[in-house]
């Protein structure tokens, strides 16, 4: 490696390392970064305004962090942090509530700056926000490390920390990238990918996820279950391509908005699985009669789960579909009884 690239790495090393190792007491030295250390990624230009940090790197020599043990009351979440804050929990935080009990607190420090501008808090958590609610959620004080960072330099430093952990859903990382996709990069694609080191068509289809439908959103009893395949699939069936004429593809996107308002309306929401089926369903059901939609005609609902169990559907002039859901949990007498009354309101024989 030449001497450049090695004094690069270091000082990324030195301005974006979270290898810390806590002390006991109120505030204390990290463990120190030696010069070197690291992959130099795609965004430096992101961090060369902290010249005493990069001087020291380039020279080799070691860099120190402080870090503090702080009321967690006084330190609120960043409003572009990357996870849903209001949907972390017990179960999603067993690990960290766990490891908490175990060692007496954090064994890394959740990344802040400092608050200024608000007197009920004393810093924003940039990274950090399982750690902040296990923290509280115990009623201990959390580790912290303080910097000084722009948005910009957060949205980077809080993508690398996250990029690869399996516990950020695909859609709050879709909805962090749009975010900052029109606030730091003039909505240019390409650039953003550049700079945070993705490639292009892994960012794009990120992007699809966070420009999901409000109505298919609103369906899903947990937004964290969206993946980007689903994503993929259900964005093939409503955009004009190699397969779809763009009338056939407004036709079924018609048809899944509609299906995806019904399901919203439902008393117990579904997983995200069952709802992409459902809307995949409802657009492959229309496919033989494009001049007559269907229409749902009536639905039965389990009595034990609230979810759909049973709907009726027009089908041509006299036909009749009626659909069953297995994951409503409804057992076959149920079932019965509601194809019976579904039958009895609904079916035409021809005279």
């Amino acid at each position: 490696m030449s001497k450049k690239s090695s004094s690069t790495g270091a000082m990324f090393a030195a301005l974006a390392s979270e290898n810390v190792t806590p002390n006991q007491g109120s505030e204390h030295a990290a463990t120190e970064v030696p010069a070197g250390a690291g992959t130099p990624p795609s965004n430096l230009g992101l961090f060369t305004g902290r010249e005493s940090a990069i001087r020291a790197a380039a020279a080799g020599k070691r860099v120190t962090r402080i870090t503090r043990k702080v009321p967690p009351e006084r330190c609120r979440i960043w409003a572009h942090h990357n996870r849903r804050y209001d949907m972390l929990s017990q179960e999603s935080c067993a690990d960290l509530i766990e490891g908490f009990r175990t060692k007496g607190g954090q064994e890394f420090p959740a990344i802040v700056r400092k608050v200024r501008e608000d007197d009920q808090y004393d810093y924003e958590v940039i990274c950090g926000a399982r750690r902040h609610w296990t923290a509280t959620h115990l009623k201990m004080d959390l580790l912290i490390e303080e910097r000084e960072l722009t948005d910009e330099e957060a949205f980077v430093l809080s993508d690398k920390e996250n990029r690869d952990r399996k516990d950020i859903s695909d859609y709050e990382r879709a909805l962090d990238y749009m975010h900052a996709l029109h606030l730091y990069y003039g909505g240019v694609q390409s650039r953003m990918a550049q700079i945070i080191g993705m490639d292009p068509s892994v960012l794009s289809r990120y992007l699809d996820v966070a420009r999901l439908d409000e109505n298919i959103v609103a369906a899903i009893a947990d937004v964290r279950e969206i993946s980007r395949n689903q994503v993929r699939e259900i964005k093939a069936t409503m955009e004009p391509g190699a397969k779809l004429t763009k009338a056939q593809a407004d036709k079924n996107r018609e048809t899944i908005i509609k299906r995806a308002r019904e399901l919203a309306a439902e008393k117990v929401k579904r997983p995200a699985l069952d709802v992409f089926r459902a809307l995949m369903a409802a657009a492959s059901s229309d496919k033989t009669k494009r001049g007559r939609p269907s229409t749902m005609l009536g639905e039965f609902q389990a009595r034990s789960s609230g979810k759909t169990a049973v709907v009726a559907r027009t089908k041509g002039r006299r036909g009749l579909v009626i659909e069953l859901y297995g994951e409503s949990g409804a057992p076959g007498e149920e079932i019965i009884e509601a194809i019976t009354a579904l039958v009895a309101s609904h079916y035409r024989p021809a005279e």
